[in-house]
């Protein structure tokens, strides 16, 4: 293996990069999509309840394989310990392509839009939104240069000012004066409660994404047998009370009908409780969003294509730390530089809409691995206490493996119904995918272990 960074971030800092990297521009963006299937707000509640306990699930399982395997890597070294080189290739690929490369270029572009909308003196300039993308993305790509601590410390300043105004939101929405809001038709709505509410977990999984954001930087997480679980679950649990709170500040300002569909639900409420004089709030409250989850998807992001190369499967430059800070300065530049060719050359919009299925699918097969003999058991580790032991096995993990494929299925039926294919564009790349792996290992360029 590579020299191995230190182990240099602290609960708090853990704990508030998963709740920052959750809370993004999903519970501002996707509340509306998430309102529109289900029958009544009833509903809407307990699809916010049933994504939160989904995420609940999976961190509570991930917290197991990340203290039993607490080095750099997330998924890809999770699926490497216990399914061997070639689905753990598969993932890195499909993360250095789309999932992360791709989550990063949204972010940063919605994050431009926004910025935008604050200083409209930017596009007077001759700034356009995909020029201050790129910045964005050099800005956070430079940051996670320097040692871990500054960029952990940065993340948690941009966490605790988001919370702040999640809160603020929260208040002003409860203590607002209501305003009658002209009626609106009633959009056609899925009849069936249990197919509306289907759909809705389709935004809503998208909104509690990133809860195991922590193991991917568990080799540089100080004391992560203890660490790592206090993060992923109550990182987890913070953001799922936050998303709770939150919903039903909109549901009592302005109806389900309202949210139906609604892209600017925040700003909708805002202005139903006679609060539109805090509308710039909002605006910087979703900027500050946005960017606080584009600097943990560039830090973790990273720490993939690291451990893809301190595992054979990838050059093994990417897997070098910097001599001084000790951060994957390589691993950086290259998803830096792929992101902004993303973002300049492809509808990046389209093409991680067609990577979801894979996505949550990965997701399953990693949680799995705790059902694997050997993921359970482990030679390194003879004592229950070396490691978090997950709660009611196998249940909580077979339960996320169900949810997983309940989303899944969600998520298909979704798209057929819209005549689209796709989700088989995912699967395209994962593909291309095996074709790589099987050049790279047929040809020596590297060798998989």
């Amino acid at each position: 293996m590579q020299n191995r960074p230190k182990r240099v971030i602290k609960t708090f800092d853990a704990t508030a990069m998963v709740t920052g990297n959750m809370i993004g521009s999903g519970i501002f963006l996707l509340s509306g999509y998430a309102a529109s299937p289900v029958v009544n707000g009833n509903w809407l509640i307990l699809a916010w309840i049933f994504g939160g306990i989904m995420a609940l699930l999976g961190a509570l399982s991930i917290a197991e394989l990340a203290t039993k395997f607490p080095h750099t890597g997330g998924d890809f070294l999770y699926l490497h310990k216990v399914y061997g080189s070639f689905p753990a290739f598969l993932y890195g690929w499909m993360s250095m392509v789309i999932f992360a490369s791709g989550s990063i270029a949204i972010l940063a572009l919605f994050g431009a839009k926004y910025l935008i909308q604050i200083s409209p003196v930017l596009s007077s300039v001759g700034l356009s939104e995909k020029v201050i993308a790129l910045i964005l993305v050099t800005f956070y790509t430079f940051i996670h240069f320097l040692r871990v601590t500054v960029g952990s410390r940065f993340q948690s300043i941009l966490t605790v000012v988001k919370l702040f105004g999640m809160f603020v939101l929260a208040y002003l929405l409860f203590q607002g004066q209501g305003i009658s809001l002209e009626p609106v038709p009633s959009p056609k709505v899925i009849q069936d409660p249990i197919s509306g509410f289907s759909r809705a977990l389709i935004p809503i999984f998208f909104a509690y994404s990133g809860w195991n954001v922590a193991g991917y930087l568990a080799g540089e997480i100080a004391n992560p047998r203890k660490t790592l679980p206090i993060a992923l679950i109550g990182g987890t649990m913070i953001t799922t009370v936050i998303y709770l709170i939150v919903n039903y500040t909109f549901l009592s300002s302005l109806g389900l009908e309202h949210m139906r569909n609604e892209s600017l639900v925040p700003l909708m409420a805002i202005r139903s409780v006679g609060a539109e004089n805090w509308s710039q709030f909002l605006s910087v409250l979703i900027f500050v969003s946005v960017v606080s989850s584009l600097s943990i998807a560039v830090q973790a992001g990273a720490r993939v294509i690291q451990s893809m190369g301190d595992h054979g499967v990838f050059f093994k430059k990417t897997a070098k730390v910097h001599s001084r800070f000790h951060t994957p300065v390589v691993a950086l530049v290259i998803q830096g530089v792929w992101t902004v060719m993303l973002m300049f050359l492809l509808d990046i919009e389209s093409l991680v809409d067609s990577a979801t299925i894979v996505m949550v699918l990965f997701s399953a097969l990693t949680i799995s691995s705790l059902l694997k003999k050997k993921g359970r058991q482990s030679k390194n580790h003879s004592s229950k206490k070396d490691y978090f032991r997950t709660p009611l096995f196998p249940l909580i993990p077979i339960a996320y493996i169900g949810s997983a494929l309940f989303v899944s299925w969600g998520v298909i039926r979704f798209y057929l119904e819209q005549g689209s294919y796709l989700p088989a564009l995912g699967f395209l790349f994962i593909g291309i995918g095996s074709g790589i792996y099987w050049v790279w290992k047929k040809f020596g360029v590297g060798k998989p272990v």
